[in-house]
């Protein structure tokens, strides 16, 4: 970790200083000049503990991220370092001035610190003005980072470590936008794979102009000393990343005739497109990825070259400085945004205004259907919409998303594709269309009319919606995927017949309530549930009708509680209830209300009839009047709910009151 830091320090600018949870310093990476001087003063040392050290005291203690400003005008944050619910080390980083109004306060400041010489000849490029947004947004992806490689070899659980890899790689990409060349956004890359798929090593290749070799612009790891050029172009599959695919390589003799060392004898390619051409192949050496990892590092590689373009677009073409405006202020609109819903609305109405649309509508292709549906629309009744169905190649939309190629009308009246019924539609007469696709995958079309100063759309207006356009596309790809990492998390959670947290997240839940419990003195209560006599309902009426009698019950069980409390399937017929902050005499209560819920609610039989009826028996134990730890309350629980089963069931037991406290008909 220490190494990581270590580069990342240098490759973002800023001080990172790392602490154990007890305070102890790990290690001090990029050190800052000005610290250093002012700790030289035994009233700068003092200072310096009240303000970092009295940060890393609240960080460690609260778990939460925090920015501050010290007493010298530099600019921190402290960002916690969590392993299975705890603190484990906390990064105070930054240590920089935001703008020279805070540099002028610590010139003021320094003479009392016998600090003279701040102008810095020889302090290393130490003084620093970083904006609010860069400092944030590289605060936020170090911890992400930090997060990530601690839980990488804590936590097996594909799912969490999936999601850890998915917002890290994004809290990245936010920071990426705003460095100065490719060969920085490359470094940074390869530094965030080493760290969360563990690769032995990788390089970044640009494609070489005038011949067929592959140029290294940017390297990580020791597999990577002596390459330089490469003749990837040789190989027989070659073709296929400039199509938008992998290309795995494993077949010593070509990877060595190509230019590659000895010590690399597996490589994975990934391509990066620029401008719909194959520009980078970022390329992971000796590791052997999960086809999850291969498929995440793709899509990343197709967002990494959407803002590579960027870079080059703010390097090379200054004449375009108002489109890089429009882009990147689009980019903020909608880079937060990763529900479905929100992304669309944020996407339409940000277009719409940037070309001063009063009528602008987002189509979608549905993949079952394979036809173009309306998502989102402005200055259009989404009732006489919704219904709208487009087959790729119809109309003009379905035709810019068949082909790909964007259209601009300018008169609907001198052209021939509107009939005289379609042309009185359009209040300004001008229209354009513009297909959402990445390299490999066609996603949508957007749809403007009617400009609001009754003048027609023109180039100028057609390249501010291509410009976009393609980050939308990316962030719509993104959000598919997002909501696909929620979906395994969810797996990951839950039960899958009756959707309740499963018995994994409800040992992680309850060690959490307990610990909180201890930290602020507050009860935690447990009940534990079983379904009276379920083995025989299931064998007189079949599976089907015992499923459902389960998911009734969750249904039933989860109604019961409040929101702040915690249902879980333990296993086949049983649940669990966890009690935030809940007293036993709390608990009774609430577990009597569902024992009188079950029993009042008819179940199915085989033949989905409201027939029959099933009764459920509950014991109850807190944290910590009745146990010492979780695995206490869980025994002293199920004891509790043992006596309700041999004292007669449908009854609610107490651990400390046994053997019965309540029965059906009793309280």
């Amino acid at each position: 970790m220490r190494q990581s830091f270590d580069e990342l320090a240098g490759l973002l600018g800023l001080t990172l200083v790392v602490y154990d949870k007890d305070g102890y310093l790990q290690g001090d990476c990029k050190p800052s000049p000005i610290c250093s001087a002012m700790q030289a003063t035994e009233e700068g040392s003092r200072l310096c503990d009240r303000d970092c050290g009295g940060m890393l005291d609240q960080t460690a203690k609260s778990g939460e991220f925090s920015a501050f400003k010290c007493h010298a005008s530099l600019y921190s944050f402290a960002a916690p370092v969590q392993a299975e619910g705890h603190v484990r080390f906390v990064v105070l980083g930054g240590r920089v001035f935001r703008n020279y109004a805070d540099f002028s306060a610590f010139a003021k400041l320094a003479p009392q610190f016998e600090i003279k010489d701040y102008f810095f000849e020889d302090w290393d490029n130490s003084v620093r003005f970083e904006n609010t947004q860069y400092f944030e947004r590289a605060a936020r992806f170090i911890q992400s980072m930090a997060d990530a490689s601690f839980r990488g070899s804590s936590l097996g659980d594909k799912a969490k470590k999936r999601t850890d890899q998915v917002n890290t790689l994004y809290d990245l990409a936010s920071i990426l936008s705003q460095q100065s060349s490719p060969e920085r956004i490359f470094e940074l890359v390869l530094q965030a794979a080493g760290v969360l798929f563990d690769i032995q090593g990788g390089a970044v290749l640009r494609a070489g102009i005038g011949d067929a070799n592959f140029q290294n612009v940017s390297s990580f790891g020791a597999l990577t000393t002596g390459i330089r050029e490469v003749h990837l172009t040789e190989h027989p599959d070659f073709e296929s990343l400039g199509q938008g695919k992998t290309l795995f390589l494993d077949a010593t003799y070509p990877i060595l005739r190509m230019g590659y060392p000895e010590t690399v004898n597996r490589i994975q390619c990934f391509p990066i497109f620029c401008k719909d051409r194959l520009v980078w192949v970022l390329q992971v050496f000796n590791t052997s990825l999960e086809p999850g990892s291969v498929e995440l590092l793709l899509s990343y590689c197709r967002h990494l070259g959407v803002i590579l373009e960027n870079v080059l677009m703010k390097q090379h073409a200054q004449d375009n400085q108002g489109v890089l405006s429009v882009v990147t202020n689009f980019n903020l609109a909608i880079g937060s945004q990763l529900e479905s819903q929100g992304l669309y609305r944020a996407i339409l109405l940000k277009t719409a205004e940037l070309v001063g649309a009063e009528q602008a509508s987002l189509m979608i292709l549905d993949e079952a259907s394979q036809e173009l549906t309306i998502r989102f629309v402005k200055g259009l009744n989404e009732k006489i919409v919704q219904n709208l169905r487009v087959k790729p190649g119809e109309g003009l939309a379905g035709f810019a998303f068949e082909t790909g190629r964007p259209i601009l009308v300018r008169n609907v009246d001198e052209d021939s594709r509107f009939n005289e019924r379609q042309r009185a539609r359009y209040k300004t007469k001008s229209l354009i269309c513009v297909p959402l696709k990445t390299s490999h995958r066609r996603i949508g079309v957007l749809n403007l009319t009617d400009k609001a100063n009754g003048t027609s759309f023109d180039e100028n207006d057609l390249k501010l919606v291509e410009s976009v356009a393609s980050h939308a596309s990316v962030a719509l790809e993104r959000t598919d995927y997002y909501q696909l990492t929620e979906d395994l998390r969810k797996i990951s959670l839950t039960d899958s017949l009756t959707d309740l947290y499963n018995r994994r997240f409800f040992q992680e839940r309850l060690s959490e309530e307990i610990d909180r419990s201890r930290r602020h003195g507050q009860p935690v209560s447990l009940i534990m549930l079983d379904i009276d006599n379920f083995k025989s309902y299931n064998d007189t009426y079949g599976h089907l009708a015992g499923d459902e009698a389960l998911r009734l019950t969750a249904a039933i069980v989860k109604g019961s509680v409040r929101n702040i409390d915690r249902v879980a399937r333990y296993g086949g017929e049983e649940f669990a209830v966890i009690l935030p902050m809940t007293e036993i005499t709390a608990a009774r209560d609430i577990a009597e209300r569902i024992r009188t819920s079950v029993a009042s609610r008819y179940f199915p039989d085989e033949a989905l009839r409201a027939a029959v009826r099933l009764t459920a028996s509950l014991g109850i134990a807190s944290f910590p009047q009745h146990a010492g730890n979780m695995f206490e309350l869980v025994g002293n629980a199920d004891k509790a709910l043992y006596v309700a089963k041999v004292s007669g069931k449908n009854r609610v037991a107490l651990f400390d009151r046994l053997p019965v406290t309540s029965a059906a008909g009793k309280v």
